[in-house]
């Protein structure tokens, strides 16, 4: 067993194991994290980078705007709840080894051939506007065909679970190349990624779908939050002295 496959048993908490016979004794069923990339203005993914072991961890860090978080000055009845949202960042740490595709040259080819260098450049093309697209966007226009206007850079969504899909902005991003096969290509790597989330404002020209992210999963936040609260209330006479 690779230290790969033994790292996914070990750090992966979704143990829904499966019963096909056809698969590895108690390999569990997980579920991925994932990127989906719209390269144009149609709800249509151009990219999909699914995380091949899902990260050990994410932090997400909340900042308010300057200014928005103080409170009402004393003696006023001015609300101190901010007016503006705070702004979101989430930071994910992926790792990415080709050890077990190179096992079965065969089978893998263009692992083979690369290593590491096309799951890289696609995460790295998140930050750049597609050259190939617009060449063909524009050749199109030429030859009067009624085309879709690809994005200046590719619209991301953050998929973690059923209750975060965000749509967000790549915000940092750093890849650390750790080893490398004979002809250089990158073998193992990791990848670290700074996710600004968006709000409605600058999905402005998104995909319809992508545009009501925000709003679903500010519901489903609230939903979560009003369940806590319920719970809460539930608990109340074993917390207060009544």
């Amino acid at each position: 067993m690779s230290a790969r496959w033994h790292r996914a048993l070990v750090t992966e908490s979704h143990q829904d194991w499966g019963s096909d016979m056809g698969d590895f004794p108690g390999r569990p069923r997980v579920t991925k994290g994932a990127l989906i990339v719209f390269g144009t203005s149609a709800p249509i993914p151009t990219q999909l980078i699914v995380f091949k072991l899902n990260p050990e961890n994410m932090s997400r860090r909340f900042d308010l705007p300057s200014g928005s978080a103080g409170r009402a000055a004393a003696g006023t009845t001015e609300n101190h709840t901010p007016s503006t949202q705070p702004t979101e960042t989430l930071t994910i740490g992926l790792e990415f080894d080709a050890t077990d595709e190179l096992e079965h040259p065969a089978d893998n080819p263009i692992t083979v051939q690369t290593g590491l260098q096309p799951v890289l450049a696609a995460i790295e093309q998140l930050l750049y506007p597609s050259v190939l697209a617009a060449k063909v966007m524009d050749l199109a226009a030429r030859l009067g065909s009624s085309t879709v206007t690809p994005a200046t850079k590719p619209w991301v969504v953050f998929v973690w679970g059923l209750g975060r899909v965000i749509p967000v902005r790549v915000a940092g991003l750093t890849i650390t190349e750790q080893s490398f096969d004979p002809h250089l290509n990158p073998i193992s790597a990791r990848v670290e990624l700074q996710l600004a989330r968006l709000n409605i404002d600058e999905l402005n020209g998104a995909p319809a779908l992508l545009a009501a992210l925000p709003t679903i999963h500010a519901v489903t936040r609230e939903v979560l939050a009003l369940a806590e609260t319920a719970e809460s209330i539930a608990s109340a006479p074993s917390v207060l002295p009544l």
